[in-house]
């Protein structure tokens, strides 16, 4: 359900007057849905976000920016990422009263599918970023904070693997002894009934020698 006209305003006369915190105190919650690289994909946003400044924190409410990692093999997979935002819009409205910032970002392949469709539905939503696009994610926010909705769903031209920040220390103690590593991903097949290759791309994999 959209939001009516005096709910989009109230939030965004409450916006405009939020704190915006330092580079040094952002906090960042990442949910993820749907597979192993779905969390591999979440791991390579926290770490790229930790270069700007970001921590990552398991408490929502605490957020000043909430990224969904969506998956959209699932049936009405859609769907649920849409319940899910007007849960996250409410929180959002109680932050921008209470003063405090809160960024909503759609990341993965619902975001790949939708892309502006996501907005125009949820217009809580400050970014749509597909799966492609990640390590961009530092570039993307300095524009949203300066005020504008960003939807980047293109296919990169650049190799992600190239441009993907290595986790810090303290993050790779935190997250364990395991750890996913994408040496391929995307398809060329496009199987009728599968949506991997409009969502993930044609493949791509890392240079041989690494």
């Amino acid at each position: 359900m959209e939001l009516n006209t005096i709910e989009r305003d109230d939030i965004e006369s409450a916006a405009e007057s939020a704190v915006v915190p330092s580079a040094a105190s952002r906090k960042v919650f990442v949910k993820t849905y749907g597979c192993q690289m779905n969390v591999y994909d979440s791991q390579r946003m926290t770490d790229a976000l930790a270069a700007d400044g970001y921590v990552a924190t398991d408490a929502i409410g605490e957020a000043d920016l909430v990224l969904l990692n969506t998956c959209h093999i699932r049936e009405k997979a859609a769907e649920k990422v849409y319940s899910e935002l007007g849960r996250i819009r409410e929180m959002k409205a109680e932050r921008a009263q209470a003063g405090r910032e809160m960024l909503i970002g759609v990341a993965g392949c619902v975001a790949q599918a939708e892309g502006a469709e996501i907005i125009r539905r949820s217009p809580a939503v400050d970014l749509v970023i597909g799966p492609q696009t990640y390590h961009r994610l530092p570039d993307v926010l300095a524009r949203v904070r300066g005020g504008e909705k960003i939807v980047e769903t293109d296919y990169a031209i650049e190799d992600k693997f190239e441009h993907l920040p290595q986790p810090k220390r303290a993050e790779i103690i935190r997250r364990g002894v395991t750890a996913f590593l994408t040496v391929q991903e995307g398809c060329d097949k496009f199987c009728t009934f599968c949506v991997v290759p409009y969502t993930r791309g044609s493949e791509v994999s890392r240079p041989v020698a690494q």
